[in-house]
């Protein structure tokens, strides 16, 4: 079921949001940039964009002349999907002044992201000749935007490089520095650079968020939670790190469940956007067993006209898991309407067969449990609850022994079990298909031949073989279960096979060896009806009365 889930899995390395986000900071503002400025970053890395905005668009108020804000609102907007109005108040600080750089550097960043590498390098190239290479910011802005592409990552790697030349201390050439190595596949290298970030600006949680995605990404997540819970220590509303730590617990399992629960609880109350997430926080409840808290979540999303099948799909697990059975029979109903055959999974008919057997709809599980068998033939368990239901419904046995031969050949080297053949042979007894049961439970005397039930069910096949007992076929087995029998546990398969030897030896005209059969009988059973009848009827022969006097009167 794990693996259904985890195709809502989303990645956020290099996404243009992501790179974008973290980058509103102090460029061309002197040593002190605005408050708002930092407040707005605050915002982006709160995943608050329309915040963020709406404070860069005050500042633009409070600082008409600046023209640095107009990029960092261009950016902002970028991050949020307003690609328009990134265009508008990148050219709006274009007119605002005309030598800050920046503006024309988002300008070619839109072109970046809109494929438009030559329309994009013009306007780069015009800003490296105007600041011959010299404007920090300027570089970093450059290098921020060709890092959309990874392919372009030597190329910002050496304007970073250039950058880092003229201003050690900037944190923010450090962090761009880490996404240029990552573009490259350079982890160590990434890692360094962000911890180089860290140490420069100690109250930034970004750095850190950034090694928990490196940490990630090289599957080591004791480390990438490390990462993580530091940029929450360093920020208590590091969105985006409490997000991916709901992400990590999840991934390692219900052990970790309450903790992926309490994580992503934290980012969607601090997202500024927590409707898309729902979904995801829905699968946490669920993995941590809280059923009625994911179905209140699950219940509004599939009211929803463009509900997916996955929706429905957990929807229905988490409400057989609260008891639910009514509904979750409803929502199964929904989901098999509309999912399409190749998105339907085995443990989907699984669960419908459980949900079935507990609303007493047996013939309708059997029929869902061997759906589930025919998508995964691995489902062994589930073919062997197949076999077992089919003969307990006690009438029908041509399906239960197709059943059970499925099951056999299920098994590793189709070898079956002690269990299989007893219950396979007597669905072929009661089928009364005694030649086959007689087949079958010699095979259960071979894997278990210390054992009476074998030889007492052969001997019962084959006493319907030769229903005269006059071939004595079943007279082997019988004599087996007389030497092999508890006396105390046993005394009702002893019974019949004394009887059976006592009716035998009658046939055959043995009345010393039947008397002594049905002698034992009654030492077993006192007040045996049959022993007891046998024993007159054989004493009558043996010893006959005499015949009556006539009546001469």
């Amino acid at each position: 079921m794990k693996h259904s889930i985890d195709t809502l899995k989303k990645t956020w390395f290099l996404s243009t949001k992501t790179l974008l986000f973290i980058f509103i900071t102090s460029f061309a503002f002197g040593q002190v940039p605005p408050p708002e400025v930092k407040q707005a970053r605050t915002a982006l890395e709160a995943d608050q964009p329309k915040k963020a905005i709406e404070t860069l668009k005050k500042a633009t108020a409070t600082y008409p002349t600046d023209a640095t804000i107009w990029y960092q609102l261009g950016l902002a907007q970028m991050a949020a999907g307003q690609r328009k109005e990134a265009e508008i108040s990148f050219q709006t600080g274009i007119e605002k002044n005309d030598k800050e750089p920046l503006n024309y550097v988002g300008k070619g960043h839109l072109r970046i992201t809109d494929n438009q590498v030559a329309e994009a390098r013009k306007l780069f190239d015009q800003v490296l000749a105007t600041t011959k290479s010299k404007n920090a910011p300027a570089l970093n802005a450059i290098a921020r935007a060709l890092l959309t592409d990874p392919k372009f990552a030597a190329e910002a790697l050496g304007h970073l490089q250039k950058s880092k030349a003229l201003d050690k201390s900037n944190p923010e050439t450090a962090l761009l520095l880490g996404d240029a190595y990552l573009a490259q596949n350079n982890g160590g290298q990434a890692v360094s650079s962000y911890e180089n970030a860290a140490s420069l600006d100690p109250k930034w949680g970004t750095p850190h968020y950034k090694i928990g995605l490196v940490y990630i990404r090289s599957k080591n997540n004791s480390a990438a939670e490390e990462a993580f819970l530091k940029a929450t220590q360093v920020d208590a509303n590091y969105t985006l790190a409490y997000k991916e730590l709901g992400e990590l617990y999840y991934q390692m399992g219900t052990g970790k469940a309450e903790a992926a629960v309490t994580n992503y609880a934290k980012y969607l109350a601090l997202t500024e956007n927590p409707e898309p997430g729902q979904l995801r926080y829905a699968f946490f409840l669920f993995m941590a067993k809280k059923y009625n808290e994911a179905n209140e979540i699950f219940k509004k999303l599939v009211a929803k006209p463009e509900v997916t099948v996955l929706t429905l799909r957990y929807y229905a697990y988490s409400l057989y898991q609260a008891g639910k059975y009514d509904e979750c029979k409803t929502i199964f109903d929904q989901y098999f309407a509309k999912a399409k055959p190749e998105e339907i999974e085995a443990g989907d008919y699984i669960y419908y067969g459980e949900l079935l057997v507990k609303l007493k709809q047996d013939s309708l599980a059997i029929d869902a449990y061997r759906n589930a068998v025919k998508l995964d033939k691995t489902l062994v368990k589930i073919q062997e609850q197949v076999a077992e239901m089919l003969y307990a419904s006690k009438r029908r046995y041509p399906e239960t022994i197709d059943a059970y031969q499925t099951l056999i050949s299920m098994r590793q080297n189709q070898k079956a079990t002690s269990k299989d053949l007893f219950s396979l042979g007597r669905s072929y007894y009661f089928d009364k298909q005694f030649e086959k049961a007689d087949t079958t439970f010699g095979k259960l005397i071979e894997l278990q031949p210390n054992m009476t039930v074998g030889d007492l069910w052969q001997g019962r096949a084959r006493a319907n073989l030769d229903p005269e007992s006059t071939a004595g076929l079943a007279k082997p087995n019988y004599e087996k279960v007389i030497e092999k029998a508890n006396p105390e546990k046993g005394k009702a398969d002893l019974v019949e096979a004394h009887s059976y030897m006592g009716y035998y030896y009658y046939v055959v005209g043995n009345l010393d060896a039947s008397l002594a059969a049905w002698k034992k009988v009654l030492e077993i059973e006192a007040g045996n009806v049959k022993a007891t009848e046998a024993i007159k009827a054989i004493n009558n022969i043996k010893n006959p009365p005499p015949p009556k006097k006539a009546n001469n009167k």
